[in-house]
């Protein structure tokens, strides 16, 4: 098997540049007042976000799981359509994410006891992971692009089970704090 180049510098450079870019806005998230005069009946309107966002981490989550099981049985073209769609989808969840938080205050959670603790732990796992998996989906998405399959197969080894990890946290965080939203 003939090895493939890596993916061009362009490429390279575009990933690290989402990779700090996007941990950057959402940290700036937090740092930055929401959306003031906002009507109630908006704001009533805007919380369906948290439900959508669950809602795509969880269908990426069934296209990454069937992505792995489609490779495994050697079907690489529908692996690579759905690795595609888990990518778009992750995509389309920033994105609403970030509108979602430009336009409401944070959710503080109220559970007490131990299930704030494993909230939690949940919480500060996923959000650091999600920061981790951006490069590491990327790249490995760009290789497996190029034709580069020996270096895509080493990250994705560890990409596949973070990314995951990351889309099922996503819906369990969503789970644990919905009783706490105002609407």
């Amino acid at each position: 098997m003939t090895r493939q180049a890596p993916p061009p510098r362009a490429v390279q450079r575009f990933v690290w540049t989402l990779s700090i870019a996007i941990p950057l806005i959402v940290t700036g998230l937090y740092l930055i007042p929401p959306a003031e005069g906002l009507s109630e009946d908006t704001l009533r309107q805007v919380y369906w976000l948290p439900r959508f966002n669950a809602l795509l981490n969880a269908t990426a989550f069934c296209c990454l799981a069937a992505s792995l099981m489609a490779i495994r049985r050697g079907n690489v073209a529908r692996h690579k359509a759905l690795n595609t769609t888990a990518l778009a989808l992750s995509a389309l969840f920033l994105i609403s994410y970030v509108a979602f938080h430009l336009l409401t205050d944070s959710t503080k959670f109220g559970g007490e006891g131990p299930v704030r603790t494993v909230y939690f732990v949940i919480l500060v796992s996923h959000i650091l992971l999600s920061a981790v998996i951006v490069p590491l989906a990327l790249f490995s998405y760009a290789r497996g692009l190029a034709g580069d399959i020996e270096r895509h197969r080493r990250i994705a080894k560890i990409t596949m089970p973070l990314w995951l990890y990351v889309t099922a946290t996503g819906v369990i965080v969503f789970w644990m704090i919905s009783p706490y939203y105002p609407y």
